[in-house]
């Protein structure tokens, strides 16, 4: 699994610090590498979760999602979910699923929409479970 995790690094790596076109401004290099940093986070937390080591994982996407990866904030809020890493909570999960709905994650926004039309984790409204499933229809 570690050789796994190292290849899979390694291919991200090489393919946005060499093969990755850039286009537009100058700022566009720096973003990139920021994308691409937080890409071998998530990819590295995931490595860490697939092995089994779920508190290792929660801790990895905690960070991510305090730092405002919507990645971070959808797997942190499925581990909240599932109870992996962490005591299970659906409070916490959807608190979760709804700040990376916020900031435009699209299966967070259903995730959101589905939580607001059964009342998980939060009060069950059917607006705003319709309101959700909208969003996420039509983003990106």
């Amino acid at each position: 699994m570690r050789s796994a995790r190292t290849s899979l690094i390694a291919a991200v790596s090489l393919l946005l610090f060499t093969g990755a076109p850039t286009v537009g401004n100058s700022a566009e290099p720096d973003q990139q590498m920021d994308v691409a940093r937080e890409m071998i986070k998530v990819l590295e937390a995931y490595a860490v979760y697939k092995m089994g080591q779920y508190d290792l994982a929660f801790e990895r996407y905690q960070a991510l999602a305090e730092a405002g990866s919507q990645q971070g904030m959808y797997n942190l809020a499925n581990m909240y979910a599932a109870g992996q890493g962490t005591a299970q909570s659906n409070s916490k999960a959807f608190k979760w699923y709804l700040r990376a709905a916020e900031a435009g994650d699209k299966l967070s926004m259903y995730e959101v929409a589905k939580a607001y039309e059964a009342g998980t984790g939060t009060q069950a409204d059917p607006q705003l479970a319709s309101h959700w499933r909208e969003r996420a229809a039509i983003a990106d």
